[in-house]
């Protein structure tokens, strides 16, 4: 048995489910977080999105494509809140010994601060970076690179809210100097980054040391130039199929490794002076889009090693 931990907006793993399916391989999926967990005299059991009850002993392989383990329970006394992290380790290092896709011990979370840190001591060039938590800075900043422009975005992962039949994202949006005016003096520390000149963008999807890429010509569209994915519908970005040279690859591998990765979407930009530019890596980002129109099998290599 497959058992697959993912939300029910994600197409992709509807897509992966109808292959698995194809294989003749049943699987079970969770969306958004286990109910609960039972242990008895027979093992160990996880709760399902309608109560039924999985034997992680029947599991043969697990994707944990998005959502949590376990969903986060109804008490506060730190006794309590220990004993629950124990059995939620518990599970993970269980399901981890399973053949498995995806970091069930860090609900696929990482920090994007940490990972632009690591890309950088593997070799890999990203723009010129900065957290900032105040408008003094922001507006010295613009003031001092009038020749440079900038960008703010997400420090998490969580650009998407899901709603109850659909879900809407937080898109990367440029700073304006005219704009901190409606800033406060003071706020959370904020990801500010040099915009990059692009010649076209780039999203890889890699797993387990292999990569498909495809590059997005968003630039000449003034409603994606600055986020490929305001799409367009009426008039859709060329997309075509791309290879990433080997050195990134390798760069990218290395990478990967450090952050205990085996999958994930990386965006990539490629300046108009030639350089590849890393911007981030998402364990759970969409690559659908990458199977559709480069005609990648990626559904289904998934559902082959799950």
């Amino acid at each position: 048995m497959v058992l697959i931990f993912s939300n029910k907006n994600d197409f992709t793993t509807n897509l992966v489910q109808d292959w698995l399916y194809y294989y003749g391989k049943k699987s079970v999926r969770i969306n958004d977080s286990a109910q609960g967990v039972k242990y008895d005299l027979n093992g160990v059991s996880i709760i399902g999105n309608n109560g039924e009850e999985i034997e992680i002993n029947a599991v043969d392989s697990c994707w944990y494509r998005k959502g949590r383990i376990l969903k986060s329970p109804a008490i506060h006394d730190p006794i309590s809140i220990n004993e629950y992290q124990v059995i939620k380790e518990h599970i993970e290092f269980l399901l981890s010994a399973k053949n498995t896709i995806g970091n069930l011990r860090s609900d696929n979370m990482i920090n994007k601060l940490i990972v632009l840190n690591i890309a950088k001591s593997v070799g890999l060039t990203i723009p010129n970076t900065y957290v900032l938590d105040n408008k003094k800075d922001l507006n010295d900043l613009l003031s001092s690179n009038p020749e440079k422009k900038f960008i703010i975005k997400m420090k998490t992962e969580t650009c998407m809210f899901h709603f109850e039949d659909t879900a809407g994202i937080i898109y990367t949006n440029n700073l304006i100097k005219e704009d901190l005016k409606k800033f406060p003096s003071v706020f959370l520390p904020t990801l500010v980054q040099e915009k990059i000149d692009k010649y076209f963008e780039i999203r890889t999807f890699y797993l387990e040391g292999e990569t498909w890429s495809m590059a997005i010509f968003s630039q000449n569209d003034e409603q994606t130039k600055d986020d490929y994915r305001k799409y367009n519908f009426n008039k859709p970005n060329r997309n075509t199929p791309f290879k990433i040279p080997a050195i990134l690859e390798y760069k990218l591998s290395n990478l990967m490794a450090e952050l205990n990765l085996q999958t994930g979407s990386i965006d990539w930009i490629l300046s108009k002076d030639g350089q590849f530019y890393f911007l981030e890596i998402n364990p759970t980002g969409q690559f659908s889009n990458l199977s559709m129109t480069c005609n990648y099998p990626l559904e289904k290599i998934i559902a082959e090693k799950l």
